[in-house]
């Protein structure tokens, strides 16, 4: 079962009007000699094997949403979402839907990154902390 990751300009609140569709990247990871990996860590994967093939746009505000979901068949099942903060060379991200909510530690990013080199440097400093 694929995961799916959307990309949107803008922060997500649910009673308002969906922020701006900026792309999506489906597909799936699978380890050949190990458990298999979390959501995270899968996600990260996806997103690694999309940087060195795909360019993708940059954000327009400081502000962008990520939504990860796994499709089962027609249906796509949320499962995380973060809220991507980049400003002044610093960013970082808020998750929602992993347990509790928690935040990210700021990492360096360049203006000239795209949202997903910006959220690969941040699940990269995530999985150097475990």
């Amino acid at each position: 079962m694929p995961l799916e990751i959307s990309f949107y300009d803008g922060e997500y609140y649910g009673d308002r009007p969906a922020p701006t569709h900026l792309c999506s990247i489906e597909g799936s990871v699978v380890p050949d000699d190990r458990p298999p990996f979390d959501t995270l860590e899968e996600a990260l994967r996806l997103l690694e094997m999309c940087a060195d093939k795909y360019s993708t746009p940059r954000p327009r505000d400081t502000c962008f949403s990520v939504f990860i979901g796994r499709k089962i068949g027609d249906t796509l099942k949320p499962l995380a979402r973060l809220y991507v903060y980049a400003r002044d060379g610093f960013a970082s991200a808020g998750v929602v839907g992993l347990g509790p909510r928690w935040d990210t530690e700021p990492v360096l990013y360049s203006p000239d990154d795209d949202v997903v080199t910006i959220v690969l440097k941040v699940f990269a400093k995530l999985y150097d902390q475990r």
